[in-house]
């Protein structure tokens, strides 16, 4: 009877484990984690960071963005970022970290996971990241994720890219998604579209060339530093098809 009974208890004890592991709902939270997601122009970070946001309810940041909201907004930070595209200079990294610093003390409050659109781009950028999250953000982990695609998809998505001209929006458009592309409009704000100087097709294969330089040093820093990096492939592939790769290296 005894035997009988630790029998039974064992068999619901593992039928039990046996249900919960069919059917529990993952987690995708990824409390205390920042994803830099590092890539090609026109690989589509900021598609799956878009996703990321909406779906996950993860906290974005896009240093580009950022740096053009901080100059409409007339900031402090702002008047000096202004100083330097004024003049075609690069901002220097120093201070994109202490815009990014000020951004991720705003949003880490919530402890919700956050997405580096871009950022770190160079190795200067990634050694001033390691050390502010040391130092600053220590109870944060940092993954660094590689959205990896050919140069000739790069030009071929980039070339038919077009971008909302409301410097508070900024959304990105491919001309497949345009309804009316005579008078091509946002439809998150109804401003016009417009096609960026740098995202003609014989600039961008110049771009593609000073990223591979920046990128090459880049991953031999996270290398030196052993971090690892995590690949999708999203060549030829569709945005949810990309994001349910993300999702399962959560």
């Amino acid at each position: 009877m005894k035997q009988n009974l630790i029998l039974f208890i064992s068999i619901a004890i593992l039928g039990g484990a046996i249900y919960y592991h069919f059917t529990k709902k993952p987690s995708y939270k990824a409390e205390k984690t920042i994803f830099s997601f590092l890539g090609a122009p026109g690989s589509g970070k900021g598609t799956l960071a878009e996703q990321c946001a909406q779906k996950l309810d993860y906290n974005v940041l896009s240093t580009g963005n950022l740096c053009r909201k901080h100059i409409a907004d007339k900031t402090e930070l702002g008047n000096k970022l202004q100083k330097y595209t004024n003049s075609g200079r690069l901002v220097p990294d120093h201070i994109i970290a202490v815009m990014v610093k000020g951004w991720l003390k705003e949003n880490t409050k919530d402890n919700k996971a956050i997405v580096l659109d871009g950022y770190p781009r160079t190795e200067k950028q990634a050694i001033l990241l390691f050390d502010m999250l040391k130092k600053d953000f220590p109870e944060y982990s940092l993954r660094i994720i590689s959205l990896d695609i050919s140069q000739d998809e790069v030009v071929k998505r980039i070339s038919n890219r077009l971008v909302c001209n409301n410097k508070k929006c900024q959304a990105v458009y491919n001309t497949g998604q345009i309804k009316n592309i005579d008078d091509p409009l946002c439809e998150l704000c109804d401003d016009k579209l417009i096609k960026r100087d740098n995202d003609k097709a014989e600039v961008v294969r110049e771009r593609l060339k000073v990223y591979e330089q920046k990128a090459k040093k880049l991953l031999n820093f996270y290398k030196a530093s052993r971090k690892k990096i995590e690949n999708i492939n999203v060549e030829s592939k569709t945005i949810p098809q990309i994001f349910e790769e993300f999702k399962g290296i959560l």
